[in-house]
């Protein structure tokens, strides 16, 4: 009896571990959409078709509408227009919706064009038009340069992270994809001097500005009494402002025999 109580508790030992591994396994950084088209296989512009589901993974018929970025592997992987991912997501699959049109990028195993949740499948409708852009022609003109996830919570310099000529750091990071202006707007490419920076638009400077603003947040004055710190609450009163209005006398009460001579000597 012992010995089943045993292997019970091991059994479920080794079940929460192999759990874990599963979870730990997906976990990825945030990478920028240029990354994704300078390292993947293939970055295409396709519809889904249909969704079929198997045992292991999930296979999707795809029409490729544009190619980005297609190696000589991609060419023989795609060629019946098929995408397979993991069935789980603790697996690291991805799911995309039927008869939508998405930016996919991939890499080919084993002649399997295979996609994940760290490979890029946004929706077209929900890039920017500097994005697409980058797609088309400028991402692959910064694959030289590296782009670091550099966030400013977790930045050692003065909120940003130690410049280097050969990367540019993305620091404009947020949980919702929509506020961060360098993934939005931002295409790094080197400059003049060799240098890799965020290449200068309008959309990117705009961006930034109104995401500035949106996060400023002034200070909270401490409060103080009088009896407990006279000093801190004497600096408190100094930081405002104070507009004094000139007193006046009140104008006397409209009278009817104060404009009539006749009136005010009786007659």
């Amino acid at each position: 009896m012992r010995r089943v109580g045993l292997f019970f508790v091991l059994g479920i030992i080794f079940f929460l571990q192999a759990c874990v591994d599963r979870g730990e396994a997906c976990s990825c950084q945030p990478r920028h959409p240029q990354q994704h088209l300078c390292s993947a296989d293939f970055v295409i512009l396709a519809r889904v078709k249909r969704e079929t589901l198997t045992n292991e993974t999930r296979e999707y018929k795809i029409k490729i509408r544009k190619e980005y970025k297609m190696s000589e592997k991609a060419y023989v992987a795609l060629k019946f227009g098929r995408l397979v991912t993991a069935r789980d997501d603790s697996m690291c699959g991805t799911r995309l919706e039927v008869n939508k049109v998405y930016a996919i990028s991939g890499r080919v195993v084993t002649l399997q064009a295979r996609i994940g949740l760290c490979d890029m499948a946004e929706k077209w409708d929900d890039l920017t038009r500097r994005q697409r852009k980058g797609l088309k022609l400028m991402y692959r003109q910064g694959c030289t340069c590296e782009i670091k996830f550099c966030p400013k919570s977790q930045s050692t310099q003065r909120g940003r992270c130690a410049r280097t000529k050969d990367a540019c750091n993305w620091d404009t990071w947020l949980p919702d994809k929509k506020k961060d202006c360098q993934r939005n707007e931002g295409i790094c490419l080197r400059n003049s001097k060799k240098q890799c920076i965020w290449s200068r638009n309008l959309a990117l400077t705009t961006c930034t500005r109104n995401s500035t603003v949106m996060h400023y947040e002034p200070k909270a004055v401490p409060t103080a009494t009088a009896v407990e710190h006279p000093t801190a609450l004497q600096a408190q009163q100094s930081q405002h402002q104070y507009v004094r209005k000139k007193w006046t006398w009140p104008k006397k009460a409209y009278s009817p025999f104060r404009d009539d001579p006749d009136r005010r000597s009786g007659q």
